[in-house]
């Protein structure tokens, strides 16, 4: 079994207090055996910890947080930038987008309310062509992600968790577990098409 924060944060995107060399050690206390950097809008931005990664011999992947139209969007695998990808274009579009290029792009705290451009809600149940929606956030509350795993089922794809950090005490706080060790980005893609994963909340840490 395998445990990935599927949606950190660091200081590399500018809006996260997370220092990259901090994030293998913090990890490790937690119970993690790899964690996803996820800026926004720039897989560029977390490039710095690949060198983390080789050095520490720990998996740190590497995505982006896309702000659509609707929400937000974790794309992995398929290398978003702002030239590429504009902020605030639809987000079946941006799915779209994703998927044509390889990757997998999974809407992010559907029902988080309170933070600008991400309050989704029911429309994500009109969207077409996704694997699997992010179900447990650590930072929505606990409405916010029953609502997100009801749209789940009622969509019949997948759920992932992440702790959505922006602060080195969160990561970790949510994950999910995969059946299998994950070692590459490509890894990861296959992973999460193939399925057999869970979100779960951290028992190693006081919530």
């Amino acid at each position: 079994m395998f445990k990935v924060d599927l949606h950190v944060h660091t200081s590399l995107g500018g809006d996260s207090h997370i220092k990259p060399n901090k994030l293998v050690n913090r990890a490790l206390e937690v119970g993690l055996d790899a964690v996803c950097v996820t800026e926004h809008h720039s897989y560029a931005l977390s490039e710095p910890v690949q060198k983390i990664s080789r050095e520490t011999n720990f998996p740190i992947f590497r995505g982006t947080e896309y702000r659509a139209a609707e929400g937000h969007l974790l794309v992995f695998g398929a290398k978003v930038e702002k030239s590429e990808l504009l902020p605030g274009l639809p987000m079946q579009f941006a799915v779209d987008w994703v998927n044509g290029r390889g990757g997998v792009a999974i809407p992010a705290h559907a029902y988080q309310k309170g933070i600008v451009g991400s309050y989704l809600g029911d429309r994500v149940l009109e969207l077409k062509n996704l694997i699997a929606l992010e179900v447990l956030n650590g930072s929505a509350t606990s409405e916010e992600n029953r609502r997100a795993l009801e749209a789940a089922t009622l969509m019949g794809v997948k759920g992932i968790g992440g702790s959505d950090a922006h602060g080195l005490i969160s990561i970790g706080k949510v994950y999910t577990l995969f059946p299998s060790p994950i070692e590459t980005e490509e890894d990861l893609i296959l992973a999460l098409r193939n399925g057999g994963y869970t979100p779960h909340w951290n028992e190693n840490m006081k919530l």
